[in-house]
C-alpha cells in the first residue's frame, strides 16, 4: 500500500473509529444478510465480541503502515480461526459486508479512491490471516499477543 493509501483508509477510519463497535454490529447484520449460515458459526456476537473486533480492527487501521511488525499477531489470528470452521471464501463476504456498511456509513466520503485503497487494506489483511488459517504448523511467535488489548 502506498503512503496515500494508508492515509485514505486511516482518514476513513477516523470517521467510523467513534462508532467502532456499532460499525462492527452491523458488520454482522450485513455478514448474516449475505449469508445467513454463516450465522451458526458465532456462538455468541455479544458485546464483549464486539468490543474484541472493534479494538483489533482499530489496531490493526491504525497501524497500516507497520502491518509487516504486526504480521505474526494478524497470522496468529488467522490460525486461531481455524477453530471456528471459517474458510479462505469466508473472507470475500466479509469483504464484502465491511465494505457495504463503510459505504454507507461514509456516504459521500467513500470516494473511488477510498473504495480503491480500502480493498488493498483489506485484501492485504486477510491474506495474512489466511495464510495463518491454512499454515500447517502453528506460529508461536507472539502467539500469546493479543492485538485488541
Amino acid at each position: 500500500m502506498t503512503f496515500d493509501e494508508i492515509d485514505l483508509v486511516q482518514r476513513a477510519w477516523s470517521r467510523i473509529s467513534l462508532f467502532s463497535n456499532a460499525f462492527v454490529r452491523e458488520i454482522y447484520q450485513e455478514l448474516f444478510r449475505l449469508d445467513e449460515r454463516l450465522e451458526t458459526m458465532f456462538s455468541l456476537t455479544d458485546d464483549r465480541l464486539i468490543d474484541k473486533v472493534a479494538q483489533t480492527l482499530n489496531t490493526v487501521l491504525t497501524s497500516l503502515e507497520q502491518l509487516d511488525s504486526l504480521r505474526f499477531i494478524i497470522r496468529h489470528l488467522g490460525e486461531r480461526h481455524r477453530q471456528y470452521g471459517v474458510l479462505p471464501a469466508h473472507f470475500d463476504l466479509v469483504k464484502e459486508a465491511m465494505t457495504r456498511v463503510m459505504a454507507c456509513r461514509l456516504g459521500e466520503y467513500f470516494t473511488p479512491a477510498l473504495a480503491l485503497a480500502w480493498s488493498g487494506a483489506y485484501d492485504e489483511i486477510a491474506a495474512i490471516m489466511i495464510e495463518g488459517l491454512q499454515a500447517e504448523e502453528p506460529c508461536t511467535e507472539g502467539a500469546d499477543m493479543d492485538i485488541s488489548q
